[in-house]
């Protein structure tokens, strides 16, 4: 485009522009109804576009199972949340319509029939309902073994009866005079200019004013009930609400709550986001709201030294017979409940063909976020001869894929909505272990694993003594402390310091604590608003916030690096002539694209270098660890060490020196094309068969390291 098009086309905008601002002016009382009203517009605008936004390839793999329901008693609630939401939507949209004309002097409007609310809050829940049985169907039919229609069905009932109870509360308590006049004499107090809209010009109560008061008492009994009955449990095979049901319970609690709110500010021209933020962030200064995790004073756990864990390798290593031993070091990649899950079916498929011998010889698994949490289900299961029994497996993958997004839901719907709105206080603590938590979606999310585990009392003390007795390797949880950015190393064993100060572990920050597993992996896994970044819940020297380990390497790489250098250079590995480096990798490479037509350039303005930020880590991560291991491997090939330079000199001269410990890296990555990986915290029955179909694949087409790894794990 030349300079004189660009000039007209610019003039013509501004014209246009100007153009509309005047005919804008005609509208005026229409664009005032709809500030007034722009909270119930906005909710009702996520009721209707939701599903639409979920399965937009952009936003699939982090919204999509949302709608994707387990059992029929799950679908009820989401229709019936559905229609709540609905009908707190249009019944807050219906007072202000009509009550604006009193507080804030626009033109009257006229009330909305019942019957068009009723049939506008049914056509609001419709869009969820519809896609999540859509989406629910075959997830209902194989998991739940029963016909999808009597969800529906009931779905339908439970929203019915919500109309129902609500229009006989609506005509029962509009003449209820105790009621009126105890609204009245609360109004009274404030002052005169204030109590316009919620009483009318003959001093009577306004219109709606003791329904939308009684359906808000009734909105607060379900949704306090919610708190108790869906609370999250260790317990296996209990119902679960979906997380689906937490979104339309907190939409219903939203539009009630602000446009309450709103409605009472506005006729002081008092912007209602500025004052809710003012009284969340208030509330969280007076009453130090924070997220913890649970740390425990030490029970005769005798913390292990620095030197210990390279002890414990050299022990795991007398489990092969020969004199040339071969260890094995996994890295699991970070990536949600599809890297546990990969994590798990690698895991244990490698053992069903390699035998127990392979999983003897595993010294430890370096592990992130999602792979850490298919970490903690694998070595749970360990039994005393220091590998899971071949009947455990299939247990292993199940609870290593279950959902946890439910669990999430009740902790955003609960603990963290009423501490976001200034009420921390209603909540109670949870007492464990002599100690006192606060609860979250984090503390949620562990009490929902610890439902799938063997030894759901695990801490890092009890598996630092079944690694001292060699039965399962050694777990590294990879996090990052915040407030820093250093690597942080959750694990029963203690590390010497990094050299560059750019790694501590657990042990060595908090000598005097433990910690359970499944919170040691929570850690790990604090994905990005799924679970939020926590401090220790007892004051201690280093407050620490913990963030997810993928901030700072979501494959695990740079500590085994890191640990494979202390090994290999120390006495005890002389024994140690190959290592098998099995790297997991939860999301297949992207592929090279073949053309790029470039976003518009007022999204890349906007967004532009957060999308650089993200897009480049994995790929940056990605490069430097496969040259890091390129250089460790043809360090260790010649056999030299960091003191021995004339063997240095001679490697680095012609690469001919004396082969010494050879390292064999294995990378295994989720094969692409199966299915588009979920990043949120829920598979459907389909996205579990493809991992266990991928593994099948992943075996088939690389079936020469297969068979290179049984010539050194022979049966």
């Amino acid at each position: 485009m030349n300079k004189r098009q660009q000039v007209f086309n610019g003039i013509v905008l501004w014209l246009g522009l100007a153009f509309l601002g005047l005919m804008l002016q005609h509208f005026y009382s229409v664009l005032q109804y709809i500030f007034f009203l722009r909270v119930p517009i906005i909710v009702g605008l996520l009721l209707l576009f939701l599903p639409t936004i979920s399965v937009n390839p952009g936003l699939s793999a982090m919204l999509k199972n949302l709608f994707v329901l387990r059992a029929n008693n799950q679908l009820i609630l989401v229709i019936g949340g559905a229609v709540l939401a609905g009908l707190s939507t249009i019944q807050v949209f219906d007072i202000i319509l009509y009550n604006s004309h009193l507080r804030f002097d626009v033109p009257q409007q006229q009330v909305i029939p019942v019957f068009l609310q009723y049939l506008i809050a049914i056509i609001l829940s419709l869009p969820i309902a519809i896609k999540a049985t859509q989406l629910s169907k075959k997830e209902i039919q194989e998991a739940d073994r029963c016909w999808e229609g009597w969800g529906i069905i009931f779905g339908i009932i439970a929203g019915a009866l919500l109309l129902i109870t609500n229009y006989f509360n609506k005509h029962f308590f509009e003449h209820n005079q105790f009621l009126i006049q105890a609204l009245l004499k609360i109004i009274s107090f404030l002052p005169e200019r204030i109590q316009r809209g919620y009483v009318d010009a003959n001093g009577d109560l306004s219109y709606g004013i003791a329904a939308i008061t009684v359906f808000s008492l009734f909105l607060l009994i379900v949704y306090g009930l919610g708190y108790f009955i869906l609370k999250p449990r260790q317990k296996k095979g209990r119902f679960e609400a979906p997380a689906l049901f937490y979104i339309t319970l907190i939409l219903s609690v939203i539009v009630v709550w602000i446009g309450g709110i709103s409605y009472f500010v506005d006729v002081s021209r008092i912007p209602t986001l500025l004052l809710f933020l003012a009284i969340s962030s208030v509330s969280y200064a007076i009453f130090q709201v924070d997220h913890f995790y649970k740390i425990y004073s030490k029970n005769n756990w005798l913390k292990p030294t620095k030197e210990k864990w390279i002890d414990v390798i050299s022990q795991r290593l007398k489990n092969q017979q020969t004199e040339d031993k071969t260890l094995v070091v996994v890295c699991a990649s970070g990536g949600g409940i599809q890297a546990s899950g990969w994590t798990a079916k690698v895991l244990t498929g490698l053992q069903q063909e390699l035998g127990s011998k392979f999983t003897k010889a595993i010294g430890w698994i370096s592990s992130v976020s999602g792979g850490s949490v298919g970490t903690m289900f694998y070595l749970d299961r360990f039994g005393e001869q220091g590998y899971p029994e071949e009947n455990q497996l299939k247990q292993i993958f199940k609870s290593a894929t279950e959902d946890s997004l439910d669990a999430t839901g009740w902790g955003f719907a609960y603990p963290d909505l009423l501490r976001f709105i200034g009420l921390p206080f209603v909540l109670p603590k949870e007492k464990e272990k002599d100690t006192t938590t606060e609860q979250d979606r984090g503390t949620a999310i562990e009490i929902d694993w610890k439902g799938e585990m063997k030894n759901p009392d695990a801490t890092l003390g009890s598996w630092s003594k079944k690694i001292d007795q060699g039965i399962i390797p050694i777990p590294i949880f990879n996090a990052t402390l915040v407030e820093d950015g250093r690597r942080f190393l959750v694990s029963p064993m203690t590390f010497s310091p990094h050299k560059d100060c750019k790694s501590i572990d657990f042990n060595t920050l908090y000598p005097e604590y433990d910690i359970d597993v499944t919170t040691a992996a929570r850690l790990s896994a604090t994905f990005p608003y799924v679970s939020p970044v926590c401090r220790p819940s007892q004051d201690t020297r280093w407050n620490y916030h913990i963030g997810d380990g993928g901030y700072f390497d979501n494959f695990g790489i740079g500590t085994t690096i890191d640990l494979l250098n202390q090994l290999l250079e120390s006495e005890q590995s002389s024994q140690i002539k190959k290592v098998v480096l099995i790297q997991i990798n939860a999301f297949p490479d992207d592929e090279n694209p073949q053309k790029e037509k470039g976003a518009p350039g007022w999204q890349m303005e906007v967004i532009g270098s957060l999308l650089a930020l993200l897009n480049v880590r994995s790929d940056t991560q990605n490069e430097g660890n496969t040259l890091n291991i390129e250089l460790l491997t043809d360090k260790y090939k010649c056999g030299y060490k960091h003191d021995e330079p004339e063997k240095v000199q001679q490697f680095l001269k012609d690469k001919s020196c004396q082969k010494g410990i050879e390292i064999m890296h294995i990378p295994i990555k989720f094969p692409r094309g199966k299915i588009n990986p979920p990043l949120s915290w829920q598979l459907t029955q389909e996205q579990k068969e493809a991992i266990q179909n991928a593994w099948e694949d992943w075996k088939i087409s690389n079936f020469d390291i297969i068979s290179q790894l049984k010539k050194i794990f022979p049966e």
